[in-house]
């Protein structure tokens, strides 16, 4: 069976089984499309098939593209990484003056996430609601950021942050003087071919548009209504089509209008003030994981009824963008079965038979501590315990949210033991419809010698 007709099917599947309206896919090997194509419906009422040409929403994936803007202005010499936030934002909060703008775009500023509301609601638990079907100016999205309190001091932990996006794309306006869309259009989507990529909006007439979609009760229901500021923010505000992100990989994996400094800049994980990474190895409007033993960097997004995922894996020179319009679509496992049909080395994990059911027990018991704030020192040897602990990993990970763990949640994907320690691997499901993954080694004594956590 060729290439071309086992992604076909398998996409096909995928559609049926997610109840996907319609999917965007494009692959880049090499530096060279192998596959750029639509499936299914772009318009479920009009009967209208996804094209390369279909535009989706970007959701957070356009957070790339807005710490890409960033960088260019950073090699123009009109703003520094290492500024303080007050800089460029000075009526903003005494908090702000120690929060860099690195730290913003790594997610280790302390800056939390706006409650997506559809009435005026208090301020519950340091969380601000912010009212979707109400529009609202660059001053009143600072004045609301700043009611929020930091979660943290910045530069000592992780979280993501959506409210710090929301700021960089004030702060590039500022700069500029025109919104950072614009920029993204002069200096990145003419120059390499994204001749459709744009901002997203409610009133503007947008060719090919998709219709974004949501399942509610199990049943398939047009996306709810979005103010037009806030549907055009820098934390997820774009439009793009299949073709115009096939491009943009083309760019990443050989680039001539962007430095291989830049790319650099934006791909190495960020360090923390103590020199340490965050727990996902978060770097600027990108996350760094690992499959398979291979690096993988990666950035999804989720807004008005549409998901994204956009996957790079360096050392094969794989590059894979799955876009759909279905808010609950698991386009990052799709993306990971994509690259695996281009190179066998990159598949996703499967489950495998679990003929150790008391060690995954054990682990169970485990992550429902780590999860629920009770880890305990003794389960860890003094190193590990150290690195988790000492560096916030346990509080990064409870913040990132959407992890359980239920007796059907676990399921093992790897294992491995000799005399001397157990390594055993797992796939458990998150409430954002991906993957995270669990690997946990531990000593001849039982005790964890090292842990780590991926989305994929």
């Amino acid at each position: 069976m060729s290439f071309v007709t086992a992604l076909n099917d398998y996409l096909v599947s995928e559609i049926d089984r997610q109840q996907i309206p319609g999917l965007g896919v494009a692959v880049v090997h090499h530096g060279q499309i192998v596959r750029l194509s639509g499936y299914g419906l772009a318009n479920i009422e009009h009967k209208v098939p996804v094209t390369p040409d279909t535009i989706f929403q970007s959701g957070s994936t356009a957070k790339m593209f807005t710490a890409t803007a960033i960088l260019l202005l950073s090699q123009d010499g009109r703003i520094d990484l290492d500024h303080p936030l007050t800089r460029y934002i000075p009526e903003g909060p005494a908090t702000w003056a120690d929060i860099t703008i690195r730290q913003m775009l790594s997610m280790m500023s302390g800056l939390g996430n706006f409650r997506e509301v559809f009435a005026p609601t208090p301020i519950d638990d340091g969380v601000v609601p912010i009212n979707i079907w109400q529009d609202y100016n660059s001053d009143q999205l600072i004045a609301l950021a700043a009611l929020s309190p930091l979660i943290f001091q910045p530069g000592e932990s992780y979280q993501y942050s959506n409210i710090g996006y929301v700021l960089a794309g004030i702060i590039i306006e500022r700069i500029t003087g025109q919104p950072y869309y614009e920029l993204l259009k002069d200096r990145v989507f003419r120059p390499i071919g994204m001749t459709t990529a744009r901002e997203a909006s409610w009133f503007n007439i947008v060719p090919n548009r998709a219709a974004g979609h949501s399942i509610e009760t199990g049943e398939l229901t047009s996306r709810h209504w979005t103010a037009p500021t806030l549907l055009r923010t820098a934390d997820g505000g774009l439009y793009f089509s299949p073709r115009d992100i096939a491009h943009w990989l083309i760019e990443l994996e050989s680039p001539r209008v962007l430095s291989p400094e830049l790319l650099s800049i934006m791909f190495e994980a960020s360090l923390l003030k103590n020199g340490h990474t965050a727990f996902n190895n978060y770097a600027l409007g990108w996350e760094n994981a690992e499959i398979r033993g291979h690096h993988k960097i990666r950035h999804g997004g989720t807004w008005d009824g549409f998901r994204a995922e956009i996957a790079r894996f360096p050392a094969q020179g794989v590059s894979v963008a799955v876009l759909a319009n279905l808010q609950e679509a698991r386009v990052a496992h799709i993306a990971q079965t994509i690259a695996g049909y281009v190179d066998p080395t990159l598949a996703p994990y499967a489950p495998i038979e679990d003929t150790n059911q008391a060690s995954t027990i054990t682990d169970r018991i485990l992550l429902r501590t780590i999860l629920t704030g009770r880890a305990a020192p003794e389960a860890f040897t003094a190193e590990a315990w150290d690195s988790w602990s000492g560096n916030g990993w346990f509080d990064q990970l409870i913040a990132s949210g959407g992890v359980s763990c239920t007796n059907s949640s676990l399921q093992l994907i790897e294992h491995g033991c000799d005399p001397r320690e157990s390594v055993r691997h797992y796939s458990l499901p998150t409430e954002y419809a991906y993957h995270m993954h669990w690997f946990v080694r531990r000593d001849d004594d039982g005790r964890v010698s090292e842990m780590r956590f991926s989305r994929t």
